[in-house]
């Protein structure tokens, strides 16, 4: 089968530390790490399969065929190959997001400044494209992964969402966020890793490829249509870790294809064409519609679908597609030029419309609360305020009808007055009951949203258990009277009744008047406990009896867990007549976050600085009480540690880390500690994958909360030399990941750590190899002396680095390093492909591979430096047949920089291939 991208042809994160400290703050980091690596391997040890599979059936690894770009994922259970296959003026105006840009009529000016979308495609946008500059801002599209291959639908996704508007009509939704991309390949794992790290939304504008697109043979199992997946429920278990995150999904574009499915769900083939994570429950899936015409207040008049938009439900007959954007005919960047714009059509364009504006929805709600809303807050209010479209109610179409960006931002705006968005905890066997009051005019509308646990993958053909795991209940009453919310009751029909399937529920009351009470409950128990859940009503009066009377100011404010660059505020809590729904906290006169506790953990401070906190307390009417006494906090200076411990006087001296630090001890005034560790890290793309010698080696793990700038200090025993006249020192170092990814120093310090100087530094990425540094010692022997190594990390969790293989001899360092490099011409399977350089100790000094995320016939240079002496280079295929001549014209050649001679070439091999050589004067 095919993952595909449906359309047919016609930097990092900018959110600040504190709003990304904010939406993280009460994950598991751990769990994250469980899932990033579990999600890796299990897709690494797929694809492996898929490709050998391919190789012995002769199935295309990647097929571009009219204009639908698709690439083999994995094979199916019962043998059939699987593909990812990829699925504005007007897009803006459809959905209404030009009411919220920078000069519309909601007077909000939101563009996206300091928003951050994630783009998961078959490639990359250019990152030099000119609509990735100008009035937005430079450089906002930027790598998150080790992807180099662009692709034309990538760059089309991307401007859709952030492109400045260079060219008037290529402006996008969000024409001042950032955005950066990555490939298909392994995006749960990294969509994990970017979750954990704050990303609030991110774009996936493809899905599996239906038919084989050179037969047209249908090729996906029946059981994908409509079914609640793997892929589904591996969706859902990141985002129910991550409930700050939101997945926009495309729908697909095989609304015209009414034979793919062998079994459609009751019988109908116009319907259940969804699959993979299109099905999950938590997320957001895009249905496509033609242009829409909307008045000049904003108001939907008529909009039509695609007719190519992939239809629900799902086979439990939940409401799927979410949502409709339009992504019909959009004009946008393309990738072969800096100036580069087509348009094309297809659910593809629909979801980053929808992608984009729901991030100036978040940032509005940052604006006016001084905090993000939660996902299935964001993913409510876009259900809530949808125009209905098709039938009366939610159908398996268009969802919950086409997205209304203007009447979303204003219920944020009237949240407290007209409107009700309030987040809540429902405890096992409690109910939730609140009276409103109708304004007489519009509509009552009540609904409740949560982000549900994830629920049993099935391989059943149209399964119809449900897949909801904790089964909330939305009732609204009025006397005798009671209302139910919205479910579908077959393929082509809704009703409103019992809804126990759908993880959002919607009350609608015509014609309301007066006052209304709203219960929320559950059924059965809830798993884990409770269950999160988020309540929105509009068409409310502004109450005349609304509470007016503020919280008691918040006492006893105090700070504590004092670091160079934290700290911990406590404070007693407020009473109210009411009810204290949060704290506001004050850095000196701004806002940074909004807590429903009585602590907060503050990062991302400087080191011997002063800070001025206050704390207010609010309620639910919006009333915020007299802030705080102010507290003045000064965070601890950079205290080095002193003490020199564990002489060593006799040489040579090694050590390799094999299970402990040895001699080496950990600093105590510094952020982090260095971790002994086998294998790879817990990081995708950084980090080593093995020691350099040995099975253990020292890093430093630059996952969140380590960066940014925080520092891990490593001190050697003191060395003795006053017996030496030479000395030199050392050791392999690993530094793969960001280009930002931080800096590594080596210190001195001759007098018992009170001063040290500076004697080696190596900062951002330095590829994915061991290398080997040599520092000279000669000008510190007659003494004593002390080591120490710095890992400061760098803006990214993409900053694993790490030392091993450390010896200091009492010989000085003859001449310089000679610097050699290594190129490699890749075959169409760079990931098989892998290196080593040995000394002639028959020590590993440099390697590298293999190269998964390289591009296929791509080429690579890699720099070593290495002392004089004689090595050997050994190049090594796991598929054992070479980098030629099989698959490409793969080949690999070394030189000496300093005189361009050839050290080693080659390419037809078979598992591996060892060519001596010598640099720096030697000779064997």
């Amino acid at each position: 089968m095919l993952l595909m991208v449906t359309s047919s042809v016609s930097s990092a994160f900018s959110q600040t530390i504190m709003q990304r400290a904010q939406i993280t703050r009460n994950y598991d980091i751990q769990r994250f790490q469980q899932l990033q690596s579990q999600f890796y391997q299990k897709a690494f040890s797929e694809k492996q399969r898929a490709v050998q599979m391919a190789q012995a059936n002769n199935w295309p690894v990647k097929i571009e065929k009219m204009g639908v770009f698709s690439e083999l994922q994995k094979v199916s259970p019962d043998g059939r190959p699987i593909y990812y296959t990829t699925f504005n003026v007007n897009a803006s105006k459809s959905t209404r997001t030009n009411f919220l840009n920078t000069g519309g009529q909601s007077g909000l000016g939101l563009d996206g400044q300091n928003m951050t979308a994630h783009i998961w495609d078959g490639g990359l946008a250019r990152s030099t494209h000119q609509e990735y500059d100008g009035p937005g801002g430079t450089d906002r599209f930027s790598v998150g992964d080790g992807t180099s291959t662009m692709h034309y639908h990538s760059a089309h996704v991307t401007g859709t969402i952030m492109a400045s508007g260079v060219h008037p009509n290529a402006k996008g939704m969000a024409p001042h966020a950032r955005a950066v991309g990555y490939d298909w390949n392994f995006d749960t794992s990294e969509a994990s890793a970017a979750a954990v790290n704050g990303m609030l939304i991110s774009n996936h504008s493809y899905g599996f490829a239906v038919r084989d697109p050179n037969t047209g043979k249908p090729w996906l199992p029946d059981h994908y249509f409509g079914g609640y997946i793997e892929d589904s429920r591996n969706w859902d278990e990141l985002m129910f870790n991550a409930p700050g995150y939101l997945m926009v999904v495309a729908a697909g574009n095989d609304g015209n294809d009414d034979s793919a499915n062998g079994a459609p769900l009751g019988g109908n083939p116009a319907y259940d064409k969804l699959s993979g994570h299109s099905t999950s429950k938590n997320n957001l899936v895009v249905a496509n519609a033609l242009d829409a015409a909307v008045d000049a207040q904003g108001n939907l008049t008529s909009v039509t679908i695609n007719s190519s938009s992939s239809e629900g439900p799902t086979d439990d007959l939940r409401i799927k597609p979410d949502i409709t954007g339009n992504g019909t005919t959009l004009f946008s960047t393309f990738e072969d030029s800096d100036t580069a714009y087509f348009s094309i059509t297809g659910t593809s364009m629909a979801s980053p419309n929808v992608a984009g504006t729901l991030l100036l929805l978040q940032q509005h709600a940052s604006n006016v609360n001084g905090s993000f809303m939660q996902a299935a807050t964001l993913k409510g209010l876009t259900l809530h305020t949808a125009d209905d479209a098709g039938p009366a109610g939610p159908d398996a179409v268009f969802g919950w009808g086409l997205l209304n960006a203007k009447r979303a931002a204003d219920e944020i705006t009237n949240n407290g007055s007209h409107s009700i968005i309030e987040e809540f905890t429902l405890t096992d066997g409690q109910s939730y009951q609140k009276q409103v009051t109708s304004d007489n005019v519009h509509d009552l509308s009540v609904s409740i949203s949560w982000t549900d646990r994830p629920g049993s993958a099935t391989t059943v053909i149209n399964s119809s258990t449900p897949v909801l795991v904790n089964d909330l209940d939305l009732r609204v009453t009025k006397g005798a009277v009671t209302y139910s919310p919205w479910r579908l009751t077959g393929i082509t029909t809704s009703g409103k009744g019992d809804n126990s399937v759908d993880p959002y529920e919607r009350v609608d009351v015509s014609d309301a008047s007066g006052t209304y009470n709203i219960t929320v409950s559950h059924k059965g128990s809830l798993t884990g406990g409770s269950q999160d859940y988020t309540l929105i009503v509009t068409g409310l009066t502004a109450d005349p009896d609304t509470d007016t009377d503020p919280p008691t100011t918040p006492a006893s404010i105090t700070a504590s867990d004092i670091t160079q660059t934290s700290l911990m505020l406590n404070w007693a809590a407020s009473s109210d007549n009411v009810g204290v729904t949060g704290y506001d906290v004050y850095q000196a006169s701004s806002r940074i976050v909004t807590v429903p506790g009585t602590s907060f953990a503050i990062t991302g401070l400087s080191e011997n600085t002063s800070y001025r906190f206050s704390v207010s307390a609010k309620d639910a009417a919006g009333n915020e009480s007299q802030p705080s006494n102010p507290i003045i906090v000064t965070t601890l200076p950079d205290i080095s540690v002193s003490g020199c411990t564990g002489g060593i006087s006799s040489f040579p001296y090694y050590e390799g880390f094999e299970s402990t630090l040895g001699a080496w001890v950990q600093d105590t005034e510094d952020d982090l500690d260095w971790d002994v560790n086998t294998n790879g890290t817990p990081s995708i793309n950084t980090g080593p994958s093995t020691a350099s010698k040995g099975m253990f080696y020292v890093y430093v793990e630059s996952s969140i909360p380590n960066f940014p700038k925080k520092r891990a200090i490593l001190n050697s025993p003191c060395f003795d030399l006053s017996a030496e006249t030479q000395a030199s020192f050392e050791f392999k170092y690993h530094m793969y990941g960001a280009s930002s990814m931080g800096t590594l120093t080596l210190e001195v310090s001759v007098d018992d750590g009170i001063s040290w100087n500076s004697i080696w530094s190596k900062s951002g990425n330095q590829e994915n190899l061991w290398q080997t540094a040599s520092v000279d010692l000669s000008a510190y022997t007659g003494a004593s002396l002390q080591l120490r190594f710095i890992g400061i990390t760098g803006n990214t969790w993409q900053g694993d680095m790490a030392i091993d293989d450390i010896s200091l001899i009492s010989e000085g360092i003859s001449g310089g390093d000679t610097t050699v490099r290594l190129t490699l011409h890749f075959d169409t399977y760079p990931e098989e492909t892998s290196w080593q350089i040995i000394n002639s100790s028959h020590h590993q000094v440099a390697s590298g591979g293999t190269y998964g995320s390289q591009a296929d016939s791509s080429t690579l240079n890699i720099d070593v430096d290495l002392p004089a002496g004689c090595y050997s280079l050994k190049i090594f295929d796991s598929y054992k047949d070479g980098m030629c001549c099989s698959y490409g014209s793969g080949s690999y050649n070394l030189t000496d920089t300093s005189d361009n001679r050839t050290l080693a070439e080659g390419g037809q091999f078979a598992e591996s291939e060892t060519t001596g050589f010598c640099v720096g004067g030697a000779s064997e």
